[in-house]
Order: structure tokens, then C-alpha cells, then sequence
């Protein structure tokens, strides 16, 4: 089994990390009796192997959380629901695949693996004002923070006509391999502000917030 861990963020907010290291079939079997015929019928449209494991161990994570397991709908933009009300978030990276989950929040969470590519595309998710802040000795784990921490915040909060570096801003911070900072959203009128939660782990990054 891999699970990594599941925690309690507050009363009524949870998260779950999974590793996989088992293969489609292995998940399919803790899934036994639980999915009905549209969601087998959806996990055979997966060509891909890591595809299904993603998609199977979502689920097995979120049974993990809540002791049961809830169906899991799609809205037309490709965000999870769940018809009980309760909030729902998923991520997955490689290996690692994550859930959060609330009853009264909107939440977010996002994981990625870390590596130089990032330094390409610094410029299509963060200002001059964000880049500068950031100090070499933690360059590469911060621009992860703040690429998870977006992600993090537009799934908590999804706007349309969106721009990461426009619409998404972390206010400044000193990283930590386990910390916190603040970030908001605007948009016109509209100012949402978050506090974001990130950790690093192995070579990943994970960061989550809740509204």
C-alpha cells in the first residue's frame, strides 16, 4: 500500500498524498464493488497506463479520507465534484497523487515535480517585481511555490480570461521546506485572498489553500 499520509487541516478539511507503485490492475482490485458501470466504463477510455493510475488512486485516496467512497463528477471545465456538497480537489505529478477535500471551503491543492525546466517558463507565470524577490540559494523550490500556489488558488477559485502573472500574485516570503505565505487573486473589482500552505518532499512540491 502508498499511502504517503492523510491530515487533518482543520475541522472540516482534508488531504491525502498517494505514491504509486502499484499498477492499474492492483488499484482496479482496492476499487472492488465500489465504482459503478459509467465509472468502469470511463477507466477502460484511459489508454494509458499512468492515466489509470491517477485516475483509480484519486479514488482510493478520497475513500482513505472520508471512510467511504463518494462518486465523482465533471463539470464541463474538467473540475471534480462530489453530489454530497462537499469540496473536492485533485492533483497528480509522476508518482505522487493528491487529494484535498471540505465540507464548507473552497480548496486547492496542486503538486509538481521539481526540476530546471522551470526556469524557462519563469517569465509566462511571474512579474519582474515576483523574480526579483527571489533569492538564489532558493530560487528553483520558490518558483515552484509559486507555480503550485497559482495552480493551488485558481482550482480553489477558478476565473475565466485568467493570466497567472495578471491575475496571481504571492505576496513576498522567506522559503521554508514546510511553510506558509499569502496570495490573492484579482480581477477587475474582484480581490480573493488566500493563505497558502506548501511543503517539499522527496523532489516534489505540493501547496494548497482553502478559501
Amino acid at each position: 500500500m502508498s499511502l504517503i499520509e492523510t491530515r487533518i487541516l482543520t475541522e472540516d478539511t482534508l488531504i491525502g498524498f498517494w505514491k504509486l507503485e502499484e499498477d492499474s490492475s492492483e488499484l482496479l482490485e482496492m476499487m472492488k464493488n465500489k465504482l459503478d458501470e459509467e465509472e468502469i466504463a470511463a477507466y477502460k477510455r484511459f489508454n494509458h497506463e499512468r492515466r489509470r493510475c491517477e485516475w483509480l488512486a484519486s479514488r482510493i485516496l478520497i475513500t482513505a479520507l472520508l471512510g467511504h467512497y463518494p462518486k465523482i463528477h465533471y463539470e464541463e471545465s474538467g473540475k471534480p465534484y462530489i453530489d454530497n456538497g462537499l469540496n473536492i480537489s485533485i492533483t497528480h505529478s509522476y508518482e505522487i497523487v493528491g487529494v484535498m477535500v471540505s465540507k464548507k471551503k473552497n480548496i486547492g491543492v496542486d503538486v509538481e515535480k521539481m526540476n530546471l525546466r522551470i526556469l524557462k517558463i519563469e517569465h509566462k507565470f511571474m512579474d519582474e517585481s515576483e523574480l526579483d524577490g527571489l533569492k538564489p540559494i532558493s530560487r528553483l523550490q520558490s518558483l515552484y511555490v509559486n507555480w503550485c500556489a497559482k495552480e493551488a488558488m485558481y482550482k480553489a477559485f477558478n476565473i475565466n480570461n485568467f493570466d497567472f502573472k495578471d491575475n496571481f500574485r504571492l505576496d513576498p516570503f522567506d522559503y521554508k521546506v514546510n511553510g506558509e505565505t499569502t496570495g490573492q487573486i484579482t480581477q477587475g473589482d474582484l480581490v480573493k485572498k488566500f493563505t497558502i500552505h506548501y511543503r517539499e518532499f522527496e523532489t516534489y512540491m505540493v501547496a494548497w489553500c482553502a478559501e
